[in-house]
């Protein structure tokens, strides 16, 4: 059976793993690290009567620094997405408006008869 030192070991080499992904973009592999690392913690709380507390909070605020890393990471590649789902608007914008200006108008109009 595996103790909760052993299971929070685990969870901080997922996150890691996560953080990893994140720095690199890759969202969908950090949110599946980061429900398997929550699993792990619950996990790991449920068995924590058989740990010395100090070596349980330990782990705990070595958990606590990397939880802040992932969120600092997490917010970076948010801003990030941010600006360049601004940049895009923009871009659309101009885009549209050399459409506006090429667009080629009809040269005839349903006002002017040319059957005399």
């Amino acid at each position: 059976m595996v103790d909760s030192l052993a299971l929070l070991d685990q969870a901080l080499t997922l996150g890691e793993g996560e953080l990893n992904a994140l720095a690199e973009g890759d969202v969908d592999t950090a949110d599946t690290s980061a429900q398997e690392r929550g699993r792990l913690i619950a996990l790991a709380w449920e068995k924590r009567d058989s740990v010395r507390e100090d070596e349980l909070r330990e782990k705990l605020l070595q958990l606590q620094t990397l939880q802040g890393r992932l969120t600092s990471e997490a917010r970076k590649l948010h801003q990030s997405l941010r600006e360049e789902l601004q940049r895009s608007r923009k871009e659309s914008t101009r885009l549209s408006g050399y459409r506006r200006a090429v667009s080629v108008r009809p040269l005839q109009s349903h006002y002017i008869s040319k059957h005399g």
